[in-house]
């Protein structure tokens, strides 16, 4: 069989013009958000926008044209047929005007004339040439009105500036908006092919090379004139460039080069790291392939040491060639994490290094202070890349070549769908652009509260003072260029119907041994009534509600919390409120040092007949679920207030409990009392030893910290309180207590710092007018038993600021109204 009828019907006709439209005309798709005034519809563009993986050229142009019918084209391109009365989610036609492009664009079945009418009569290996053409103009300018229409209803799809026709009156959009033809994209690719991939990735460097005189032979006319362009834009400082017709035509290229050379060292490439963990101490790395898009995944992920485990054939040269010198340079990207790609080191953004504690950069005379990881690796603090010119040299990198292209962007915030972010005030985005570019913002059609900007080139701040919803456009103009995006914003974050299941690479962690449970139902006397709850915890709640599918990854989540909660180190103390709430469950890596926080599903927890705690996550929508659910069953809905400002609400149903449940499709599970023996016989038994450990801090119990070994002065008394971790970073921390020479270890932050006070006598909490407070800066109660608590006084536990001077900005873990377990 041959490739055509292999492939023909492999793509619908509906499909074909879905792919196209999404590839072409979204400007949230890979063309982004800058006008189409050139369309590349060479066949190896089609065999990109086709998104059928493995297809070749030549197969993707006869798939393409294979889907088509000779009438169906004479009755489109005629004029005879019209664009339907109303406006579809797609125009319907676009397909049949990229056809007009490939009839321009391709060297393969068209013949050798110039005669658009006889080339797509080629073309189609149809009897003769077409000579119905006289609605292709007009084709062109109905998409271009049918864009235009879509924008002005907040749809983001990018303006369509067709050029003049010229005396072509029929055909010319077509003829003079194609680019390139398959001779320039073929011609290109010849060129490219004897370049390295750091120099053409990197535009300053592909346009000097380019400009030497042995390529001005090569180069055709037409890309030679978008080189020219490229090339003055670049030299006037523009730098939103992405959709430069120069630059679109390389990106194209390099994407099918790294195909075809299939080594998989040579694929496009990006390396994040983040840093997290109690003492920041915690490096967790995602290594991502081929074009960036958005949602995309990581083809790896784990600790510095796994990835240099990695044998060198399976990464990216640059990558095997850093680890093999021991030295990382990483530029900020948004959200906390610290980015390496396939381009060079950009000049314009801070760089950290990762460096070996034996590397050339450990030793070089830089002006920072270097802090300890794992494995024998050390980060550096921020620098100016430009500090780092001698270093580069004397690894053997190449120069710096100056700014890097940027892409009108948004960054930080919460996203909740497609190009969606969460609308409340204080979790909005931030807006790059270049340093020369002017912003403006609109809204488009109905939208509730008022969105500004704030700041100044090149990162901007969305500012709203109450929740918004709707739809905006973001315009940014640099010279003559100019890119625009929409973007969305909703209220509430929609009601999630499905939450994170087992995973076995992450496991739950054992803070307590339970040896029985009691069934313990308690009455109240007390009348219940419904508690204000300040706006800002409903928003981070909300936010916290729009959790990934997986989970959210704790350096993610904490960047997050750290921008509204009030001082430094609190959030940590949020988070444990929400697991001690069941908002939330953590969760442990089983192979490096990693944690997720999974959101819970939402169920009953019965605590009398007629009463429940409604546990779990419940986000906006969820909420007002339960309230429509409760008046139809004639049952009552209480919201009270935790122990602080910044502690969970707990949500209280009186009333038909199995009625709600069924209706809600929400559990039921009866309250019951844990049992457990006296410490230390409750806590569980580790397995894991000291061995292969390298002790990294020692608990001052004046302060409720770990410090670093050189930073304890002085004995802490008989029981001393460490911190160990394995030097590759392959496992969780593990927690020793000495005690006269004995050894208590476990890998429970919270048990270990409960025992270690219990053995020093010393009480961790006090009890003051019915609230339980902890006295130190860490430390809390092991999660069954918190959990128990708080269900017992129908409030939630939470962190509050000590008021006293010795440990003003202190939070504490408080639960009240709660007599301790025994």
């Amino acid at each position: 069989m041959s490739a055509a009828h292999a492939l023909d019907g492999t793509l619908s006709p509906a499909e074909w013009e879905h792919r196209l439209v999404v590839h072409y005309l979204r400007s949230d798709g890979p063309s982004g958000g800058a006008p189409l005034s050139f369309l590349d519809a060479t066949p190896a563009e089609i065999a990109t926008a086709s998104g059928i993986e493995g297809i070749g050229d030549h197969e993707a142009q006869q798939a393409f044209v294979a889907h088509f019918s000779r009438s169906s084209i004479e009755g489109w391109l005629s004029g005879d047929y019209g664009p339907p009365a109303r406006d579809a989610d797609v125009p319907t036609y676009f397909r049949f005007l990229v056809l007009t492009c490939l009839v321009s664009a391709t060297d393969t079945g068209a013949g050798s004339t110039h005669n658009f009418r006889i080339r797509l009569g080629e073309l189609l290996d149809a009897d003769g040439p077409f000579h119905a053409v006289d609605g292709v103009n007009e084709l062109w300018r109905s998409v271009a009105r049918w864009c235009d229409r879509k924008r002005a209803a907040g749809e983001p799809f990018r303006r369509i500036v067709l050029p003049d026709p010229g005396h072509a009156t029929l055909i010319g959009h077509a003829v003079r908006i194609a680019f390139p033809s398959w001779r320039d994209r073929s011609a290109l690719t010849q060129i490219l092919r004897r370049l390295s991939p750091a120099t053409r990735r990197t535009p300053e460097r592909l346009v000097q090379e380019l400009a030497r005189s042995n390529y001005s032979h090569l180069l055709p006319n037409a890309v030679a004139v978008a080189l020219d362009d490229f090339a003055t834009s670049i030299r006037a400082r523009r730098r939103m460039l992405f959709g430069h017709r120069f630059w679109r035509l390389v990106q194209s290229i390099e994407v099918r080069l790294a195909d075809e050379e299939g080594d998989p060292r040579s694929l496009r490439w990006r390396l994040d790291v983040r840093f997290g963990g109690y003492e920041q101490d915690e490096v967790s790395l995602a290594l991502f392939r081929g074009r960036a898009v958005l949602g995309e995944q990581p083809a790896w992920e784990g600790s510095i040491q796994q990835l240099a485990d990695l044998r060198a054939v399976t990464l990216p040269t640059e990558i095997a060639e850093a680890l093999r010198q021991g030295v990382l340079m990483l530029s900020e990207a948004p959200g906390a994490t610290w980015s390496m790609g396939d381009s060079d080191l950009p000049m314009d953004c801070t760089v950290v290094i990762l460096a070996r504690a034996e590397s050339l950069a450990a030793s070089w005379p830089l002006d920072t202070t270097w802090r300890s990881l794992e494995a024998g690796w050390l980060v550096s603090g921020k620098l100016d890349p430009h500090a780092l010119t001698g270093l580069r040299r004397r690894l053997g990198l190449a120069p710096a070549t100056g700014l890097r292209l940027v892409d009108l962007s948004f960054a930080d915030g919460v996203k909740t769908g497609h190009s969606t972010w969460l609308g409340r005030p204080a979790f909005l985005p931030t807006l790059t652009a270049s340093q020369g570019s002017t912003v403006s913002l609109e809204s488009i059609g109905v939208t509730t509260g008022s969105l500004t900007l704030s700041g100044r080139a090149p990162t901007w701040s969305l500012l709203a003072e109450k929740p918004i919803a709707g739809r905006w456009r973001v315009r940014a103009i640099e010279s003559a260029l100019e890119t625009e995006q929409v973007i969305c914003f909703e209220e509430e974050v929609p009601e999630r119907w499905e939450f994170p299941a087992e995973n076995s690479t992450f496991e739950s962690e054992r803070e307590l041994l339970v040896t029985g449970e009691m069934h313990e139902e308690f009455r109240r006397t007390e009348a219940l009534s419904e508690e204000p709850v300040d706006e800002l915890l409903w928003d981070i709640l909300e936010a916290v509600y729009a959790s990934p599918p997986r989970g959210w990854a704790e350096n993610v989540l904490i960047k997050m919390l750290q921008s509204v909660l009030p001082t430094p180190h609190f959030e940590w103390d949020f988070l444990r409120s929400l697991a001690e709430g069941d908002w939330l469950e953590p969760v442990v890596s089983t192979s490096w040092r990693a944690r997720i926080w999974r959101l819970r599903s939402p169920y009953f927890e019965v605590v009398t007949p007629h009463m429940a705690v409604v546990r779990g996550a419940l986000g906006t929508a969820a909420r007002r679920r339960l309230g429509d659910a409760a008046a139809a069953t004639g049952s009552q809905v209480i919201v009270r207030a935790g122990v602080s400002a910044w502690a969970p609400p707990t949500v209280i149903v009186q009333g038909d409990i199995r009625a709600l449940s069924n209706d809600l499709a929400w559990t039921i599970q009866q309250h019951r009392r844990p049992h457990v023996d006296a410490a230390p016989a409750c806590w569980p038994v580790e397995s894991r030893t000291g061995q292969g450990r390298l002790l990294k801090g020692i608990w001052r119990f004046d302060l409720g910290l770990f410090l670093a070994p050189d930073k304890i002065a002085v004995s802490e008394g008989s029981v001393r309180l460490e911190r160990l971790v394995r030097e590759r970073g392959d496992d969780r921390d593990l927690y020793r207590i000495i005690d006269n020479d004995k050894a208590f270890l476990t890998t429970s932050r919270t048990l270990a710092v409960l025992e270690a006070y219990r053995r020093r006598k010393e009480s961790l909490f006090d009890w003051t007018s019915k609230t339980f407070v902890r006295r130190f800066r860490g430390g809390h109660l092991p999660m069954p038993i918190a959990r128990t608590l708080a269900i017992r006084s129908l409030r939630a536990s939470g962190p509050v600021l000590r008021l006293s001077r010795a440990m003003e900005n202190c939070p504490l873990s408080v639960t009240r109204n709660c007599p301790l377990l025994g």
